[in-house]
This record gives structure tokens, sequence and C-alpha cells, in this order.
């Protein structure tokens, strides 16, 4: 663990659990923010495949057809 890490962790145990639980909504909303990046990426794909689909240019396989 780097000295930060263990610096901040030590601050972190000094909090009461409200402090602690609004540190905790805080990290979750960061790591939720780059979660979200990467839904709108899949989002994306899945709407461009399903164009795709609609247009012809790619083809729905079932899933048995494509494993054997």
């Amino acid at each position: 663990m780097s000295n930060l890490v263990v610096e901040i962790t030590e601050k972190i145990q000094m909090l009461s659990v409200s402090e602690k639980n609004e540190v905790l909504r805080v990290l979750l909303q960061d790591i939720d923010g780059a979660d979200q990046d990467a839904d709108e990426a899949w989002q994306n794909e899945v709407v461009r495949r399903v164009k795709a689909i609609h247009n012809g240019e790619a083809a729905i396989v079932a899933l048995k057809e494509w494993q054997d």
C-alpha cells in the first residue's frame, strides 16, 4: 500500500459513521462515473449493431448454429 493510501485510511478511521458513509458515496460516484463511459460506449455499440442488422449489413446467428 502506498504512503498516501495508508494516510488516507488512517484518517478515514477517525471519521464518524456518517462521515465514512459520505466518503464512500463520493468514491462510488467517482467509480460509477467511469462505468458510465463504458455503459455509453456499449449502448452505442448495441445501436450500431442493431442498425447493421436492419440495414442487412449483418445477420443474426443462433448461438447453437454458431457453436456447431
